[in-house]
């Protein structure tokens, strides 16, 4: 393998070259020109000697200007990099054992220049006694085993003792050989960085143990309304039938009419249990829409309750609404009319929908006893219905007070 010569040799053979050809040429033509004058000869050495030194002198100022040009340049573009970086920008001699760091590095730990001399100490002293070992073994496993990228994770005190949270990559230099000798790299600040993603891991683990027990409070309210619904209503219309079949067997006379008033009874159960069944069922939207469903729903609500409500779809076209986010709609709408029902004490409902080509806006205003926001916001009902619209990325705001009534307003993208 050719290993290339280094600017300083090839400098040193022109050089080299060049004088060696200047004194053989040189004399040869002196001696031509003089034809044995002794005293010419030396005049014209004299003068000779004097224009090698012009020469060289010329030579040096052209080459040491274009070195320090570049030297130059190579240095302000090092400082504007240097300036364009929060990273502590930093530069690890292998053979001399010198480090070099730039005034991020002072400027984001606070070390005076008195402390970091000798940098390499200043960074192995100051890193955390719980993360030195292992950074400076991995470090060095990159060194021997031939790699050329190294980076780790640790803490790094800083001169008022506090820890900084740091992100250090290096890229390790090596001759023809393999063989290490530089290594360069920047430190980064991840403190804050750390911290929030902390934060946001948190978050998320807390919300899914929200959204866990408000699943499990919901099915134990469906369960207890189901219960109720059974004990309430079917359970008391059996019960009847029970004693209208027992008196109908104890007075024959009787039974004609007690077993008519009885199929009255069994024919309001099977009404009921077709009314709990079709609250339970998710909704035939394949074959029904979106906003025939809705109705139903109203309908079902009118035939119970003393209770106008009103549905403004205006242009919606539902066709463009994934299935998913239309049954996300009915059921934000189901819960949120049985909010209405248990709680306001309202007799007027406006259920808004809107589609503008990008997002969906949905609002349920009612002209009930409303509520203080502050205080009443994080029930079962509102849970259930953030969970759904967060499911799908969207917002929920509820604007409501004390006698005004209560808005829910929903928004999400298709």
């Amino acid at each position: 393998m050719r290993i290339p010569l280094p600017p300083s040799v090839k400098l040193a053979l022109v050089f080299l070259l060049f004088g060696v050809c200047w004194v053989l040429f040189s004399d040869a033509i002196a001696l031509w020109f003089t034809r044995d004058n002794f005293q010419l000869y030396s005049s014209v050495q004299h003068y000779k000697g004097l224009l090698l030194v012009i020469i060289f002198s010329v030579f040096v100022y052209l080459i040491c200007r274009s070195l320090y040009r570049k030297q130059e340049d190579a240095l302000l573009r090092y400082r504007l990099l240097s300036m364009a970086t929060r990273d502590a920008i930093w530069d690890f001699n292998l053979v001399t054992k010198e480090c070099y760091t730039n005034q991020m590095a002072k400027d984001l730990f606070g070390y005076p220049d008195s402390d970091m001399k000798d940098n390499y100490s200043w960074w192995t002293s100051n890193l955390h006694p719980e993360d030195k070992a292992r950074v400076v073994e991995c470090m060095d496993n990159a060194i021997r085993n031939g790699g050329t990228v190294w980076q780790d994770e640790y803490r790094f005190r800083c001169y008022d003792g506090h820890y900084k949270l740091i992100f250090d990559r290096g890229f390790i230099m090596r001759t023809p050989e393999g063989n290490p000798y530089r290594l360069l790299g920047a430190m980064q600040d991840v403190t804050e960085q750390r911290r929030l993603q902390q934060q946001l891991t948190e978050k998320e683990i807390r919300h899914q143990h929200e959204m866990a027990v408000s699943i499990l409070q919901a099915e134990e309210d469906e369960r207890k309304k189901l219960a109720a619904e059974l004990h309430d209503n079917i359970n008391q219309l059996l019960g009847v039938v029970k004693l209208y079949l027992l008196h109908a067997r104890k007075n024959p006379a009787m039974s004609e009419e007690l077993l008519v008033k009885g199929s009255d009874y069994i024919a309001q159960v099977i009404e009921e249990i077709r009314r709990l069944s079709r609250s339970l069922q998710p909704p035939a939207l394949a074959s029904q829409s979106l906003l025939d469903c809705i109705r139903t729903v109203i309908a079902s609500i009118q035939e119970v309750k003393q209770i106008r409500i009103e549905l403004e779809a205006g242009q919606f076209d539902e066709q463009l609404i994934p299935e998913g986010k239309k049954l996300m709609m009915y059921r934000i709408i189901q819960e949120q009319l049985n909010n209405v029902l248990k709680h306001s004490d309202a007799d007027f409902v406006i259920i808004s929908i809107a589609y503008n080509g990008k997002a969906v806006y949905l609002s349920i205003r009612d002209n009930g006893v409303g509520f203080d926001t502050s205080k009443y916001t994080t029930g079962i009902g509102f849970s259930n219905i953030r969970n759904r619209i967060e499911v799908f990325n969207g917002n929920m705001q509820i604007s409501s007070a004390p006698g005004e009534g209560c808005t829910l307003a929903v928004e999400f993208a298709v």
